[in-house]
């Protein structure tokens, strides 16, 4: 909470060092989409660099920078560079653990509209990004798709892409930004003139964490995640056993018989081929409270292997540059 009045507060706010034509001084900082990161980072952790788009009008307090930049392509080109691996590596081998200006300012800019519409189309999710997204457009944005035709991803994806920020312009099941986050790696790794073995080497060296929640990450046939073992994801898909306090959830075979029981994981991953689980969930999220919803899991369940992904991305990009 503010410990000042709203006047004090609004003053306090840094401004920009430009000044539009006809202003007196330059807009408050949060008058400005900001790309933001996490201050404080360990090398031994999933990621150390851990990042997003601010919408405008948020503030915020030490523990995470922000920075302003005045044109908002530039901001989601950085944006996109610092979703990638190399990237992520670049900062662990400066040997610090506190990610301010002073690094920040070393980092490359790299300009490539397929990097910069899956930016787009990872941090865009609500309406309170619809100038950025407008303000990003590029028609060519629907020229693009996806490296992988896996079914769990929409293949019509950046084809239905609009000028005007839609609900269906975010990418919103766990598996398509997955991939987009895939694909970024990729694309920034070429733009910095990796090679493929390199970025290889770099995911298994230096994120070991990473790896081992990938191994044990399970997707349903919708791309959702049905389990995961990742610490950062805690409460996401079902727990590896059913507990006692556990919610029943309701269980449709593909012959159409169901049961209502709590399950957990380790019953899960042998259901048949075309079962459903649907499991209520106690969302506490939003505004008015929480709200009881249902999630439903499709069988099969199945890994991903990054290291196959990264392949099938590099072929794909190398190709179509």
């Amino acid at each position: 909470r503010r410990a000042c009045d709203t006047a004090t507060y609004a003053a306090r706010i840094p401004r920009v060092p430009w000044i539009d034509e006809g202003a007196i001084e330059g807009k408050p900082v949060t008058a400005f989409y900001r790309f933001v990161n996490r201050r404080m980072f360990g090398v031994s952790a999933e990621r150390s660099l851990i990042s997003t788009v601010f919408p405008a009008g948020a503030a915020h307090i030490h523990p995470v920078l922000s920075t302003t930049f005045r044109d908002v392509g530039v901001l989601v080109e950085f944006s996109a560079a610092c979703h990638s691996l190399p990237l992520d590596v670049f900062l662990r081998a400066t040997g610090k653990s506190d990610l301010y200006e002073s690094t920040l300012r070393n980092f490359p800019l790299l300009s490539d509209s397929r990097m910069r519409s899956r930016s787009l189309s990872l941090n865009c999710l609500t309406t309170h990004y619809a100038d950025l997204w407008r303000g990003c457009w590029q028609d060519d944005f629907r020229d693009d798709r996806f490296a992988s035709s896996d079914p769990r991803l929409p293949a019509d994806f950046f084809a239905r892409l609009t000028p005007e920020w839609q609900r269906h312009c975010a990418l919103r099941s766990d598996y398509a930004r997955r991939q987009a986050l895939v694909e970024i790696d990729v694309l920034a790794s070429l733009a910095l003139g990796l090679t493929l073995d390199e970025l290889l080497t770099l995911y298994r060296v230096q994120f070991p964490v990473m790896r081992q929640y990938e191994a044990d990450t399970w997707y349903d046939a919708h791309g959702r995640i049905v389990f995961t073992a990742s610490k950062g994801l805690v409460g996401v898909g079902l727990p590896r056993k059913a507990g006692k306090r556990d919610a029943p959830c309701e269980i449709v075979y593909p012959d159409g018989k169901s049961q209502s029981r709590a399950l957990g994981w380790e019953d899960a991953r042998t259901l048949p081929l075309g079962t459903r689980i649907r499991r209520p969930l106690r969302d506490d999220t939003l505004p008015g409270g929480p709200v009881q919803r249902t999630l439903e899991y499709v069988a099969p369940f199945v890994l991903a292997d990054r290291e196959a992904d990264y392949r099938l991305a590099w072929a794909h990009f190398s190709e179509s540059s």
